[in-house]
């Protein structure tokens, strides 16, 4: 007796074996799009109760340090570029109802060489800045509310974010 194959005996074989390679081909999409690096970002003191009162001298002068850290949780080096010496940036809005409010701008008003900077993370390592970025400033430049720090790794263009209050004292 000659066999023939069947399209219907079939169709559950082929729906298993289709089913396995999409799943396959997303695990591995999947894989690909996770990137190897990690980011934080600490900001100190972070919360502040911000002295407005006026006085007989000048206002009040406070800080926030930031620190930037990308962390290569990768088994392989990273290697990246940022277009030049500027690696990282540490921007500070205000968040308001209508939206986000730019306060500050780490980067505004320094000059970075223009040239491709290579950035290379070993395995397992991190990448820090050697010093903490500093945000100074007036009791009078702040308002009382909720703000956010958003750091930004130039060779991925990927951001990092963390929030803290500001209360006022008149």
């Amino acid at each position: 007796m000659k066999q023939t194959w069947c399209w219907s005996n079939s169709r559950p074989l082929l729906w298993l074996a289709a089913t396995v390679l999409l799943a396959g081909l997303a695990c591995a999409a999947g894989a690909q799009n996770k990137s190897p690096l990690a980011y934080s970002l600490t900001v100190k003191p972070g919360d502040l109760t911000v002295d407005q009162m006026p006085g007989p001298g000048p206002a009040k002068k406070y800080r926030e340090d930031f620190t930037f850290t990308v962390k290569n949780t990768s088994d392989t080096d990273y290697e990246g570029t940022a277009p030049s010496c500027k690696v990282f940036d540490v921007e500070v809005f205000q968040e308001i109802a209508s939206g986000d409010k730019p306060v500050w701008k780490w980067s505004n008003g320094m000059a970075f060489c223009q040239k491709v900077t290579q950035v290379v993370i070993p395995a397992g390592l991190s990448w820090q800045e050697q010093e903490s970025v500093a945000w100074n400033f007036s009791a009078p430049d702040v308002k009382d509310g909720k703000y956010k720090a958003v750091a930004t790794f130039i060779p991925e263009n990927t951001t990092t974010a963390t929030t803290f209050v500001f209360k006022t004292t008149h």
